[in-house]
């Protein structure tokens, strides 16, 4: 496979005999290339419910022009990523590879296709004074046909104009976008052929309402499963590809629904939601190990930077990369197997299932003003009753009395950042309050796991007859470091008490 980012914009629809205006001159752009005809015949696939098409996911197979073969395109900050397969020589059976990367959407329903599009293209490349190709730009003539939902097949043709950036800025197809509508051409309200084949079926699921203060408390909820729900099928798929920062947001992502089920849970049906809190917790355990090893990597080298030379006595350098390096791919092979198994697509499935019809309680339906502040006071008051039993904390128990001081901490802080949207002021201090706990407990952690790791790391040095100087040293740097971690939380706590006072 190979994969791509692409940023493109699509403008029409386009008038059959309207020509493309002149662009030589548009933000640098100095020469037309020579144009190129091609015809693209594309079959897109999906499942019955076109659960790819309404997250934003493109699945296809295409052949004709210089990239025949099967396109997978998902969304990805100002555009997409596309990752591309070979044709194969079964036209109907979609590569494994592919299927893996959208198994979250999917959630093992068959892919079958539900609309062919054929395109007949002429493309330009837009140069610069030195023949760098900045951008291409595709003048399309479209005809595409998709089942109706009455049986009967739904027919389209349209022409459109595509800009797709190549080596130029993105603030070329600003410019390029400001020429066209001048010449009569806007910007497309429809930037996927698919979804203008598939017409209102591929419109994506209908958002919850946005929470009010004064609404009921059930919107509050609502939204923020909405939201974090698909941020879990979002880092999927990054997993799946391999990228560590998936695994820290993929856990960020559970802990998050795991708190606003926790917090909230007067509002929902509790023979729902408490098994799910119980299998996130299972997710967010076997994603964990990818997680610790890079931040170990990362945060050891860091301090191995920070020492005097004559401190570093040995190979410490080369066998903290060998063995935590080793340690993360092994981690992250074994999340993407966890990616795999049943129980994990049954979870999805089922929060999938949550976040589009809670089962709510008669409570929800109670003014947000009314029936929330209570449940905010409550989770105030379990933080600072943790920041007491790890202050007083001594022995083999401080480290995981700290632990938990930092559990409640990020629990009050997802919870003001669930409330946000409808208490507006209130909770965003009371997020920021908890959040410089939770920062200081973060530092704090991160030095108990990496202390564990010296550990280890020192006895294989032993074992090959190296010296555990170093490590020992870095053992005692990170002891004060958790000293000082745990002062700067401490002395948050204030910030969190005055806090409470917002709310009743």
């Amino acid at each position: 496979m190979s994969e791509h980012h692409e940023i493109e914009r699509t403008f029409g629809p386009v008038p059959p005999d309207l020509a493309l205006p002149g662009l030589v001159g548009v933000a640098g752009v100095a020469e037309l290339g020579e144009a190129q005809e091609s015809l693209l015949e594309a079959t897109y696939v999906d499942t019955a419910d076109l659960r790819l098409v309404r997250a934003g996911i493109t699945l296809r197979r295409r052949t004709g022009g210089a990239d025949a073969g099967w396109h997978l395109k998902l969304p990805a900050g100002e555009g997409r990523d596309e990752v591309h397969a070979p044709l194969g020589r079964r036209t109907d059976h979609v590569p494994v590879a592919l299927r893996r990367l959208v198994l979250a959407r999917t959630r093992g329903a068959e892919l079958a296709p539900v609309a062919t599009v054929v395109t007949r293209r002429s493309t330009t490349d837009l140069l610069d004074d030195q023949g760098r190709r900045l951008a291409e730009v595709s003048d399309d003539c479209v005809e595409g046909q998709a089942p109706g939902e009455d049986g009967t097949d739904r027919q389209s043709a349209w022409r459109e104009w595509e800009v797709e950036l190549v080596d130029g800025d993105p603030a070329l197809l600003d410019a390029v976008e400001e020429h066209l509508r001048a010449s009569g051409v806007a910007r497309s309200p429809v930037q996927r052929k698919v979804v203008q084949v598939l017409g209102e079926r591929a419109d994506p699921p209908e958002a919850p309402p946005r929470p009010t203060w004064r609404g009921p408390a059930s919107q509050v909820l609502h939204a923020r499963l909405a939201t974090l729900v698909d941020t879990l099928q979002r880092q999927d798929v990054a997993i799946r590809r391999g990228d560590p920062e998936g695994v820290h947001r993929a856990r960020i992502a559970c802990r998050r629904i795991r708190t606003a089920l926790a917090t909230f849970r007067p509002l929902v049906e509790r023979e729902v939601t408490d098994p799910l809190r119980d299998e996130l917790r299972w997710l967010g355990r076997e994603l964990a190990p990818a997680r610790d090893a890079q931040v170990a990597r990362d945060h050891l080298l860091q301090r191995l930077d920070e020492q005097p030379r004559e401190a570093l006595v040995g190979p410490v350098r080369q066998r903290v990369r060998r063995e935590l390096d080793a340690d993360a791919r092994d981690a992250l092979r074994a999340a993407q197997a966890t990616l795999e198994s049943e129980r994990y697509l049954a979870l999805v499935d089922r929060l999938v299932q949550l976040a589009s019809a809670p089962p709510w309680t008669a409570t929800a339906h109670r003014k947000a003003r009314k029936r929330l502040p209570r449940r905010v006071r409550k989770d105030v008051a379990r933080l600072l009753d943790r920041l007491a039993a790890a202050e007083a904390a001594t022995g083999d128990g401080r480290d995981e009395a700290w632990h938990a001081a930092r559990k409640a901490a990020k629990r009050l802080r997802y919870t003001g950042e669930a409330l946000e949207p409808a208490a507006g002021k209130s909770a965003r201090r009371l997020r920021k309050a908890a959040k410089q706990v939770t920062t200081a407990l973060g530092a704090r952690q991160d030095t108990v796991v990496a202390r564990e790791q010296l550990v280890r790391l020192a006895a294989l040095a032993r074992e090959d007859g190296e010296s555990d100087f170093t490590y020992g040293l870095l053992v005692g740097q990170e002891q004060a470091r958790a000293a000082e971690a745990e002062r700067a939380a401490l002395g948050a706590r204030g910030r969190v008490e005055k806090r409470r006072d917002d709310w009743g």
